[in-house]
């Protein structure tokens, strides 16, 4: 088995990534692993990077990817539906929200000796033109927020935080909702204004925002969450009912919500929209998701060897 281990050298505070250099190279000197470490240039070189090895097929990898849920989309990109692959995050990330799908400590996963001795499990991606998918792709008001995010933390002394916020509020002054096409299994699900379309195969985004709180990495589903646009006094009780995760059981949410649980999902839009793909942005005017099952081995530190 040879263990990689990717080094995102932005993620963390005070360059966490880097500084975990001789905690690694000491445990698994010590325990005699075969072992690389590599300090990431871009996200387009870790996947580069991880299928260069994965074409190895004679060899066994564990990859570690340390640093948020961007960093672990690359690595998954890299290594999706390989065999001779395994996965396991460090996460670093300022939301790391893909780890909250497992009952499972937040410091186990910074544990890098339970981390080397965890054995993996079959989980899904989804996937949409030639990209994958772990946790969620966004669109609509969410998808805007983290996208123009950026411009704010350009401001001297703005934080991630208080831009992120900033983010919102500048969001919430503009309309609300636009029209999308919205097909689930090839069904219309909604034809309207949208606030907001999340296509899940896990269940928070945003850093703990549960806007698919049913969803499961490994049920062969995709969990499609269309939220209507409401009045602007009404978001407090939106993101009450997402924090909690809790917008299926309220009745004053059901005339807002369209949720379906399919295989495939189909997102049209009169002009491009923002995608965001586990914190990743692009846009586009149409898009088809598709699940892929049991397509990623992933490690979790509480499955031991």
């Amino acid at each position: 088995m040879n263990f990689v281990f990717i080094l995102n050298p932005a993620a963390g505070k005070n360059k966490t990534a880097l500084n975990m250099i001789p905690d690694i190279q000491k445990t698994c000197d010590k325990a005699g692993l075969k072992y690389q470490i590599h300090i990431s240039k871009s996200g387009e070189d870790i996947t580069r990077f991880v299928k260069m090895l994965c074409k190895n097929t004679d060899q066994k990898y564990r990859f570690y990817a340390f640093g948020g849920d961007g960093t672990l989309n690359q690595v998954i990109n890299g290594c999706v539906g390989k065999d001779n692959a395994e996965v396991g995050v460090f996460p670093l990330g300022t939301g790391n929200d893909f780890i909250r799908n497992f009952d499972v400590d937040k410091k186990d996963f910074f544990d890098l000796k339970k981390q080397l001795l965890s054995k993996s499990i079959k989980i899904d991606t989804i996937k949409y033109n030639d990209k994958h998918c772990v946790n969620i792709c966004n669109m609509g008001f969410d998808a805007n927020t983290a996208v123009d995010m950026p411009k704010f933390k350009k401001i001297p002394v703005i934080g991630k935080s208080m831009a992120y916020n900033m983010s919102i509020a500048y969001n919430v002054c503009k309309k609300l909702g636009r029209p999308m096409e919205i097909l689930a299994d090839d069904k219309v699900l909604f034809r309207g204004d949208t606030l907001m379309c999340a296509v899940s195969n896990g269940i928070a985004c945003g850093g703990g925002f549960k806007v698919t709180p049913r969803a499961a990495v490994n049920d062969g589903l995709i969990d499609v969450n269309v939220t209507l646009p409401p009045k602007r006094i009404k978001l407090p009780l939106f993101i009450n009912n997402f924090v909690n995760g809790t917008q299926y059981e309220d009745p004053a949410m059901e005339k807002y919500i369209r949720y379906a649980q399919c295989k495939k999902v189909t997102v049209k839009a009169v002009k491009p929209f923002a995608l965001v793909n586990d914190g990743e942005a692009e846009y586009l005017q149409q898009v088809t998701f598709e699940i892929v099952p049991d397509s990623i081995n992933f490690i979790v530190p509480s499955h031991k060897l």
